[in-house]
């Protein structure tokens, strides 16, 4: 549009409901030392009121149609997310216009989501798999925003205020910054009738500037011990891996498709919600089969800059953490030595276009689709990726494997205390 909103339609004829998702490009590495968590914390604001929606208002008139609503927050972008019966369509247009650059962001509310956001983190940090996982990341990243959570750190959400997340709002949160995506049940030309008039007022020239801190070179490794309740030794080690849109990243995608039996890019439901339970999977067979583990798995985090390749196990009974490690590392090494054989290559690659082919279903997924891979480069993106990875040939992915595992790598250790 002309006042830089991007807006994408994806009719369903036949569909009883329509989605709506406005995704902005800011997420937690937008952040500086001082306002972490302060993307999560907006996201919860602009449920709190705008111009023409005090709090509550908003839940009410989705929930009131028969609807549901949701939102998250991830290291490169936010989204608003609605499902309402066809008929119902314009409210939710309505609300994310009202709230697009209207938040009021009211005193009070601030202070009782505080207490909100607070509690989130907290039990958060009830799961030894959080702690590692924020603790991997702090670990890898010395100078990028990525070397903290979505959450940000507790002295950070106890010190912010109204003032500080209100200029975090006005810097990221504009038409310039978003793109608007409708899937569902409606008549596209009367759609964009409908956004036209509801949108196309909506001015804020700002042009938030890109995240252009580069991680420094990882020179050796690092590894740190973890201690706190719980009965089962869990080890996680980390790489430094490939920006989304980088050249390399379709092989990581089958390298964490072969470790860990799922693609991050084509899991069923979200794409950071991984079930981690494989029996046909490489780290499956090596570390559970053979009961030194009683799960393995990889998650390749692949964002908008450098990311992580991950695996981790949780220890068998009277398995001791240092087993869970040496099996965990030798797999690794296997695979960045002798690379993947080629008849797995072959079904690997079968199963990640089963996968591109059915996890897309749905009015909803339709429209996750588009939005997700247009805040990480490009709806194009997908195409790309996959593409590139159907394509790859035995020498190349064992070329990046061994690229991918020769880099110095990060190891954390979760021991339980004893009680």
């Amino acid at each position: 549009m002309k006042n830089g909103l991007e807006v994408i339609l994806a009719p369903v004829p036949d569909s009883p409901v329509v989605s709506t998702w406005l995704w902005y490009r800011v997420g937690s590495r937008n952040e500086y030392p001082g306002t972490t968590g302060a993307a999560h914390w907006l996201e919860h604001m602009l449920f709190k009121g705008s111009k023409h929606f005090s709090a509550g208002d908003i839940d009410r008139a989705i929930i009131g149609v028969g609807g549901n609503l949701n939102a998250f927050t991830d290291t490169d972008f936010t989204t608003y997310l609605t499902l309402v019966p066809k008929e119902r369509a314009k409210i939710p247009l309505e609300i994310e216009a009202d709230r697009l650059v209207g938040a009021t962001i009211p005193e009070e509310e601030l202070d009782k989501e505080r207490n909100v956001v607070l509690s989130e983190r907290e039990m958060n940090e009830n799961y030894p798999e959080f702690k590692m996982e924020e603790e991997l990341f702090a670990l890898s990243y010395r100078v990028h925003p990525y070397r903290w959570s979505t959450l940000g750190y507790e002295h950070d959400i106890r010190n912010m205020n109204s003032e500080r997340l209100r200029e975090f709002y006005r810097k990221f949160y504009g038409p310039r910054n978003a793109t608007l995506v409708v899937s569902g049940g409606f008549d596209p030309a009367l759609m964009k009738k409908t956004i036209s008039t509801l949108f196309g007022s909506i001015e804020n020239p700002v042009s938030p500037p890109d995240v252009h801190i580069e991680e420094p070179h990882q020179r050796s490794a690092r590894e740190t011990t973890l201690h706190g309740p719980g009965s089962t030794p869990m080890v996680k080690i980390g790489w430094h891996a490939p920006a989304i849109a980088d050249k390399r990243t379709p092989a990581c995608l089958l390298i964490d498709l072969y470790l860990g039996g799922e693609c991050p890019l084509y899991t069923p439901g979200y794409a950071w919600m991984r079930s981690r339970e494989h029996p046909s999977s490489r780290l499956y067979q090596a570390l559970v089969d053979e009961r030194i583990a009683v799960n393995a798995g990889s998650e390749f985090h692949s964002m908008i800059q450098p990311g992580l390749f991950a695996v981790s196990a949780k220890a068998a009974p009277g398995v001791n953490v240092d087993r869970v490690e040496k099996a965990l590392l030798t797999e690794v090494e296997k695979l960045a030595k002798n690379g993947i054989p080629s008849a797995a290559l072959k079904e690997l690659k079968r199963t990640l276009l089963v996968n591109a082919t059915t996890v897309w279903s749905g009015t909803p997924m339709i429209a996750f689709r588009y939005g997700y891979f247009r805040s990480l480069g490009g709806v194009e993106l997908e195409r790309t990726l996959l593409q590139r990875a159907l394509g790859l040939n035995e020498r190349e992915l064992s070329r990046v494997a061994a690229e991918l595992f020769g880099r110095g790598r990060n190891l954390v250790r979760y021991i339980p205390e004893e009680r």
